[in-house]
C-alpha cells in the first residue's frame, strides 16, 4: 500500500519550467537590491526624521541665519587722546600647568582668562597677545591624542560665527581642506613659544569662508604654501579664540573663526585605496550579473535545442498517432451479434469425416 504519489523529476528543457526559473532569479535580484536600499539609514529618514546630531539637519536649521562678516573699525585717535584696553577678569597665569596633582592632563581653560578678547577686530590686539600665547603653550604641553579625545565636534560654522563669545576657550575638532599653510613671526612671550604656523582651511559647512588656525608644530612632509592646489585633508583640534578680521583676496575686510592648536593632523593620500563597503557591493553586483548572463545563455540554448529537436526525425517518430474520429472512418467494423451466430453454427456442425467413420462400424 502506498500513501504517497511517486514524484517525477521535472523537465528543465520545458519552456514553462525555464520561464519559472528565470522569474525566480529575477525575484532574487529584486530582493537583493531591496536589501541594499534598506541597509542605508538615510533612506529611512522620511519615516523617522534625521537624528538631532546629524550635520545636514543642523546645517538646514542654521542656513537661514545671516552671518556678520564685517570688521569693526575704531575711529583714529586724536592728538593727546588715548584708548583704554580691556583687562581680563583674572590675571593670565605666568606659567602653564598642564597636569593635575593626580597626574592627569588638564585641558580646561577658565573662560575668565579670555573675557577681554574682542571679536570682529583686525588681527590680534596687544592686550590679547598674552592670552593667545598662553593657549598656544597649554596646547603644546598636552599630547595630541589627549586633546583629540577630550574635544567635542565643532558646532556648525554659522553657529560659531553668530555666537562667538559662548564658545571662547572651548576645545573643539574641525575637519576640512587646507588651502594655505606658512610660518609666521613669533612675538616675544613668557611661555617659551618659539615657532608659530598659520593655516587657512575650509570645512564642509563653511562654503567659501575659511577657518584660521595657529599652531606650534607641523606633521612631517605636510604641504606648505600660500595656495595649495591639492588642498590636503586635515583635522584641527584646538581652542576657539575669537572671530578675527583679515583682508580677503578681493580687498575687503572679513572675519573668520580662529583656533589655537598644538598641531595639524594631516591625512596624506594613500597609493592603495582603502577597502570600503561600496567595493564589496560592486563585486556582488558583478557576480549577480555574470550569473544572470550565464542563466540567460543556458535558457537560450535550451530553446534552440528544443526547436532543433522538434524538426528532427526522432521527434516525428515519437509523435502520438492521430486519435481523432475522422481517422476511424476507414476502419472496418464488426457486429458482435454476427460474430456470436457464426460461433454457434460452428459448434453445431459435425467435424468433417465423422459420418464415414460411423458407417464402417
Amino acid at each position: 500500500m502506498r500513501f504517497h504519489k511517486r514524484s517525477t523529476t521535472p523537465s528543465y528543457f520545458s519552456r514553462r519550467d525555464q520561464i519559472r526559473l528565470f522569474r525566480l532569479v529575477a525575484a532574487l535580484g529584486v530582493i537583493f537590491l531591496g536589501m541594499l536600499f534598506a541597509s542605508r539609514e538615510e533612506n529611512w529618514y522620511w519615516l523617522t526624521g534625521r537624528p538631532a546630531d546629524d550635520p545636514a539637519r543642523q546645517q538646514a536649521q542654521d542656513t537661514p541665519r545671516d552671518i556678520d562678516f564685517s570688521v569693526r573699525e575704531e575711529p583714529a585717535l586724536k592728538p593727546d587722546e588715548f584708548r583704554s584696553e580691556p583687562v581680563p577678569e583674572i590675571e593670565v597665569p605666568a606659567q602653564v600647568i598642564a597636569r593635575l596633582e593626580t597626574g592627569e592632563f588638564d585641558v580646561r581653560v577658565d573662560p575668565r582668562l579670555l573675557n577681554s578678547v574682542s571679536d570682529s577686530t583686525l588681527g590680534i590686539r596687544d592686550h590679547e597677545s598674552n592670552s593667545l600665547y598662553y593657549l598656544l603653550a597649554k596646547a603644546a604641553a598636552i599630547p595630541q591624542n589627549v586633546l583629540e579625545q577630550s574635544a567635542e565636534p565643532a558646532p556648525p560654522f554659522v553657529v560659531v560665527m553668530n555666537e562667538s563669545p559662548e564658545y571662547r576657550g572651548t576645545l573643539m575638532t574641525v575637519k576640512g581642506q587646507l588651502k594655505r599653510l606658512k610660518p609666521v613671526p613669533v612675538e616675544e612671550n613668557q611661555y617659551g613659544v618659539n615657532s608659530l604656523y598659520e593655516g587657512w582651511f575650509f570645512s564642509k559647512d563653511s562654503g567659501t569662508h575659511p577657518w584660521r588656525v595657529l599652531c606650534t608644530q607641523l606633521p612631517q612632509e605636510i604641504p606648505t604654501g600660500n595656495d595649495l592646489q591639492e588642498m590636503p585633508s586635515v583635522q584641527i583640534t584646538g581652542y576657539y579664540f575669537k572671530k578675527t578680521g583679515y583682508p580677503s583676496a578681493a580687498g575687503k575686510l572679513q572675519t573668520a573663526p580662529l583656533l589655537v592648536a598644538r598641531q595639524i593632523r594631516w591625512f596624506p593620500p594613500s597609493d592603495t585605496p582603502a577597502p570600503s563597503s561600496s567595493g564589496a557591493v560592486k563585486y556582488i553586483v558583478s557576480l549577480f550579473l555574470v550569473i544572470s548572463v550565464a542563466l540567460g545563455f543556458l535558457i537560450w540554448r535550451f530553446i534552440v535545442s528544443d526547436q532543433k529537436f522538434a524538426r528532427s526525425r526522432t521527434a516525428k517518430l515519437m509523435q502520438r498517432p492521430d486519435m481523432s474520429m475522422d481517422s476511424l472512418k476507414d476502419i472496418e467494423t464488426v457486429d458482435i451479434n454476427d460474430v456470436l451466430k457464426q460461433m454457434g453454427q460452428q459448434n453445431q456442425d459435425p467435424p468433417a469425416g465423422s459420418d464415414h467413420s460411423d458407417k464402417q462400424k
